[in-house]
């Protein structure tokens, strides 16, 4: 059968037309792909009510790039119009599985810090991005799963949250054994198979992602006010959706989400036409608002600029890749204001343009270096849907963008519109000495703590105090200890004059005793809520709190389902995990130009694998530089002692990390690595996780041997004067002494006669009312410039995200000295 030209194309168009919604057609099967100068597509046909959102998100692939691919895209998308889909390594298929986000690393990014960013385990991460587990590049791209699916391993803990909460746990690799005397340099380290099988990626994961929002990784440029046009929203709302911008700062790398359903039709406020955005100004400049196909070429005409004061006055500013939405300071152009009354129809503010065969409103757009809103504007009778050959279409010269600023500049005169507040968008917000809470009125604070525990049933809540410990009868200690540092605080805040009000409820470890309280119309009122303990108590503590703005402080449990769901809550009893980017950033550091042995769990261990992976990274960076750490895995045989033994650096100072925090593996390990270093002479550096300060079955005289440093968020430090002074109160008001909540290697007790709690109820409420005090009730925008001293803390508080709540990163470092003495450093960031 011989086939016409002709009769090939509608055969071939049939086929395309058999592509459905979601990247595949109605066989099921994927559409196929096509190879344009070199370059592979997907042909998508587009149907009823498809846009191109909906089309980027279901291939995974940008909605530029795809503007890219068919520069002829005009205005409204046409069902039946055929588009070509760049093939990314993503497979076309259902929005979870080929949505990517695509972002630009920055200085001090870790694959662990952007595995818990983007909700994705290191193996996706890994996956998309062959090459970064030996580390990241500063300014590289990466791309990432958007909306990858949770690990189906089992859940420890409570409801999931990020954070502080212990949520899924994903599938660990097999480790393989590594031959104790094999060194590996950093690069090595991180190709090697055997290495890669000890890379335990897994990590408590974030909560899944709410499919009521977009999500928008922030750009270098992008300002609150860009991000507002851009997707067309109010600041108010903007704020609303992502409560930590009210302190002014955008960070660039962080996210903000957006409500869908603010969004309806209208996903940028780029459709606008130009001649709606009126000029921008201040005393020196215009503001700009990039629009769609706009150049840098074009602004300038547009005001009449020069492009070199533009450049000059937006440093950064890349011409080829200029942001839509962002905003440009534009210097004041120098313009005949006589132009202002030519008539809009006169000559000389035009030339014609006939429209050549297979010509595009895009392709005519870039030859005149003229946008398209622009030209769409003055030719409102041309149908650019079905642009006609030989059609006459108007394209504005010089005199035209000189006139429209003219215009724009006499109607500014008699009704200026001012420049946005960029103080209040871009930079921090001023963190301005309060003088009314605690001093006109009273800072009003409820205490909400289950009193009363002990008649009520057990609970299993990880409070730092051993399992074995917790009786019954000595159940409700713990919190009236907590209740009598308070009590403490409030003493010494008001010798400083400040006035406090303190309201107190007893709550059951139970619904119905919250319920109760909240009830109660004052604790509406209240500018600081410190409580509940328990895990189980706080969603409807944290509902409230969120309801009404109040802070809410969770003091005690680590646990916590709500930090992701509840930007005014605090949570001071962070988990290691959280911040094992800071102490293996600080290790590597104390490393640096010596030998570091990392000592692997003979069982399998999560946390423990997250911790070495993050050691191979910053160990990474190190590589090439005159101190570069040399960095060796062992995973314990029958032989250790002398395995270790053939390990240790005779001419360099070793730095022995055990990450476990099993009391069997740590009980076993620090006596062998006391005995090797007897064997050896060899100059030994001990580094242990913070669960290893309470193991009883530790010897301390080995420990300062080792020269032992360890990582917490609290503890007591003897000599300080400030730990000295609140000990001689708490004596004089109790008759009690008070310690911390472990005692290192010894036990703690809940019988003893010692307050454990005491001087934890102290800081959590000396903090935060003074805090409230400083600035008043938007106290947690100036955190980052309040200073103040704890007994046992050191505050430091992060957000988990722009709409998520505070935790507690700030860490302590415990060196125990070889000459039997222990010294407290603060980690700060």
């Amino acid at each position: 059968m011989k086939f016409t030209r002709r009769t090939i194309s509608v055969i071939f168009l049939f086929s395309v037309l058999l592509t459905g919604l979601n990247g595949q057609n109605l066989t099921g099967e994927l559409p196929q792909k096509m190879v344009i100068n070199g370059k592979q597509y997907y042909l998508h046909v587009i149907q009823k009510g498809e846009g191109l959102y909906r089309i980027s998100v279901n291939y995974g692939v940008p909605m530029q790039a795809i503007i890219e691919a068919n520069p002829d895209i005009e205005g409204t998308l046409k069902i039946g119009q055929i588009l070509r889909i760049p093939v990314s390594t993503a497979t076309p298929g259902t929005a979870t599985s080929t949505s990517f986000i695509y972002h630009t690393v920055e200085a001090g990014q870790t694959a662990y810090s952007l595995s818990r960013k983007y909700n994705v385990s290191l193996d996706e991460l890994y996956k998309y991005n062959p090459g970064t587990e030996k580390g990241l590049i500063v300014g590289a791209i990466l791309q990432i799963p958007a909306k990858p699916e949770l690990p189906a391993q089992g859940v420890a803990g409570q409801a999931a949250g990020q954070g502080q909460v212990s949520r899924p746990l994903g599938q660990a690799a097999q480790t393989q054994p590594v031959q104790p005397q094999v060194q590996t340099t950093p690069g090595q380290a991180a190709q090697s198979a055997q290495t890669r099988s000890a890379a335990v990626d897994i990590m408590p994961e974030l909560s899944q992602r709410d499919e009521r929002y977009i999500y928008h990784i922030v750009e270098a440029g992008e300002t609150m006010y860009s991000l507002s046009r851009k997707y067309n929203i109010s600041m108010d709302q903007l704020l609303e959706y992502n409560p930590a911008l009210r302190s002014g700062v955008l960070v660039s790398g962080s996210e903000i989400r957006i409500l869908k359903s603010t969004l309806a039709n209208n996903l940028s406020i780029a459709e606008e036409e130009v001649s709606n955005q009126g000029v921008v100004e201040d005393d020196r400049y215009l503001y700009h608002t990039i629009q769609p196909g706009q150049t840098l070429y074009s602004i300038g005409r547009m005001y009449q600029a020069d492009l070199a004061a533009i450049k000059a006055l937006n440093p950064g500013l890349n011409e080829n890749d200029l942001k839509v939405g962002s905003v440009i300071r534009v210097p004041k152009p120098k313009v005949d204001m006589s132009l202002a009354d030519l008539d809009q129809n006169d000559r000389s503010l035009y030339r014609i343009h006939k429209v050549k065969r297979k010509e595009t409103l895009y392709g005519i757009s870039r030859m005149y270096n003229v946008d398209v809103e622009t030209i769409k504007q003055i030719n409102p009778r041309i149908d650019f849907q079905n642009l006609q050959t030989r059609d006459e279409i108007r394209i504005p010269t010089d005199a035209w963008f000189a006139r429209q600023t003219a215009l724009s500049m006499r109607k500014d005169e008699a009704e200026p519109v001012k420049a946005p507040d960029m103080s209040i968008y871009d930079v921090t917000v001023g963190c301005e000495k309060n003088y009314t809470l605690g001093y006109k009125e009273p800072i009003r604070v409820a205490l909400m703590l289950p009193f009363a525990a002990a008649q009520h049933q057990s609970y299993s809540e990880s409070i730092q105090v051993s399992r074995e410990s917790r009786t019954s009868s000595n159940r409700n200690k713990m919190f009236t200890e907590f209740y009598s540092g308070v009590l403490l605080a409030l003493d010494t805040l008001k010798k400083q004059g400040i006035s406090v009000e303190l309201s107190v409820y007893d709550i059951a470890p139970d619904t119905n005793a919250v319920r109760r309280a909240l009830r109660d119309p004052s604790l509406s009122r209240q500018h600081l809520i410190i409580g509940p303990a328990l895990a189980g108590e706080l969603p409807l503590v944290s509902e409230f709190s969120r309801a009404h703005g109040i802070p809410l402080v969770y003091p005690m449990s680590n646990t916590n389902p709500q930090l992701d769901n509840n930007p005014y809550l605090f949570h001071i009893n962070t988990p290691d995990y959280l911040v094992f980017d800071k102490i293996a950033e600080d290790i590597v550091k104390q490393a640096s130009g010596g030998k570091l042995i990392v000592i692997r769990p003979t069982e399998k261990d999560d946390n423990a694998g997250h911790f070495i992976q993050l050691l191979r990274q910053k160990v990474a960076a190190t590589e090439g530089r005159w101190n570069a750490v040399r960095m060796v895995e062992y995973l314990p045989t029958a032989n250790e002692m002398n395995d270790l033994i053939n390990l240790v650096a005779r001419d360099s100072a070793n730095h022995v990390v055990v990450p476990s925090t099993k009391l069997s593996e740590v009980s076993r390990l620090v006596p062998i690595l006391f005995g090797v270093r007897e064997q050896t002479k060899a100059n030994i550096n001990f580094y242990g996780l913070s669960d290893v300060l309470r193991f009883q079955t530790v010897e301390p005289e080995q420990i300062h041997a080792l020269n032992g440093t360890f990582y917490r968020h609290f503890g007591l430090d003897y000599n300080d004067s400030h730990t000295k002074a609140f000990i001689s109160k708490y004596r004089q008001w109790y008759h009690t002494e008070p310690h911390a909540i472990s005692p290192f290697f010894q036990s703690s007790d809940a019988t003893s006669g010692f307050s454990r709690y005491g001087i934890w109820g102290y800081d959590v409420a000396n903090y935060f009312i003074s805090a409230i005090a400083s600035y008043g009730e938007d106290f947690e925008l100036c955190l980052d410039k309040f200073r103040h001293d704890q007994v046992q803390f050191n505050f430091r508080f992060e957000r988990t995200s722009n709409w998520g709540g505070f935790y507690n990163a700030g860490l302590y470092k415990f060196r125990f000295r070889s000459d039997l003495k222990m010294e407290r450093v603060a980690l700060d960031k």
